[in-house]
């Protein structure tokens, strides 16, 4: 009798009790629970993209309307905006699937990504570029610039 006590002893210590796996079992209920959520972000990503896209686009807004607002002349041909900053030359056009800018004709930098279409067109004391992305959406910046009209339409 005294050694199947000092076995049930020995089996208890080792063993694994009703309290470690409720806990275990909490602890699977927990990551399991994640899973919709996980899946839910998965089929999404489109919608993440888009955000993406949108962030995007406030960038390169930015930079646009610095460097149109820099300008001394603004030129729009063969749907490319030139620009001309001091003695640098500045391109924005539509490349593959991107706008890219050019610097002196040299470089390439993207600037938007993952876009259908784009217009530039010079208006009275401005430029307004228009994009089409990917999910058909259409943006438009109108960027009004502080050169008096004799000087905007530089050679």
């Amino acid at each position: 009798m005294a050694t199947r006590s000092k076995y049930m002893k020995l089996l208890h210590n080792k063993g694994f009790t009703f309290i470690e796996m409720i806990f275990a079992f909490s602890f699977f209920l927990l990551i399991v629970s994640f899973y919709p959520v996980f899946f839910q972000l998965v089929s999404q990503s489109g919608f993440v993209e888009e955000r993406l896209q949108r962030m995007e686009w406030e960038v390169f807004s930015a930079q646009v309307k610095k460097e149109i607002r820099m300008s001394d002349s603004i030129r729009v041909e063969n749907n490319r905006l030139m620009l001309k900053i001091d003695k640098m030359s500045i391109m924005y056009e539509a490349y593959n699937s991107n706008i890219r800018r050019r610097v002196d004709l040299k470089g390439h930098e993207i600037m938007l990504q993952n876009i259908k279409a784009v217009s530039f067109e010079v208006i009275p004391k401005g430029v307004r570029i228009t994009v089409k992305d990917q999910y058909n959406q259409s943006e438009a910046i109108l960027v009004r610039t502080v050169v008096d009209e004799e000087g905007l339409y530089g050679p």
